[in-house]
């Protein structure tokens, strides 16, 4: 057989033209599993901000920062103002919890494994209504537990 090409042989290979390759995949339109997947972000971050505002807005959320707004300047105030905080958080916990007096209030606030200790309770019972002469105590460290006892009680 001859290499030799006929006139009509190279007649028909210039007629062939080079291989054409298919335009490249574009970015768009997205699969269907881009689409799940920033569904799935978007319904993840809404439900973060939801969260988040719900949680601003609980009565908890609240309690504490009020509690940090508690000046402890004058000990006897500081008392009568942690005492009233306390007791409208124990009112959403336990119906009545808010009229108890002395000894039962001192009881409700330790009460529990997540009880404030007795030092702490005692003082909330009788220093709003003790003279200010006995109050000797730590206002961050009262204030520190009771932060505590919100977060696990409120």
């Amino acid at each position: 057989m001859s290499t030799e090409l006929t006139p009509q042989m190279q007649a028909q290979l210039d007629q062939l033209r080079d291989i054409h390759l298919p335009q490249p995949i574009g970015w768009w339109p997205l699969a269907p599993g881009w689409w799940a997947l920033i569904a799935l972000v978007c319904t993840l971050s809404a439900a973060a901000l939801v969260w988040t505002w719900m949680r601003r807005r609980s009565a908890r959320f609240l309690a504490l920062r009020e509690l940090e707004a508690i000046d402890p300047e004058r000990p006897d105030e500081f008392l009568t103002q942690l005492s009233s905080l306390l007791r409208r958080v124990a009112r959403r916990r336990s119906a009545g919890a808010d009229v108890l007096t002395g000894a039962a209030w001192s009881a409700f606030l330790m009460e529990g494994k997540h009880g404030m200790s007795r030092d702490g309770a005692t003082l909330l019972a009788i220093g709003p209504y003790g003279p200010p002469a006995n109050q000797n105590f730590e206002p961050e460290a009262l204030r520190t537990e009771i932060a505590a006892w919100i977060r696990r009680n409120g």
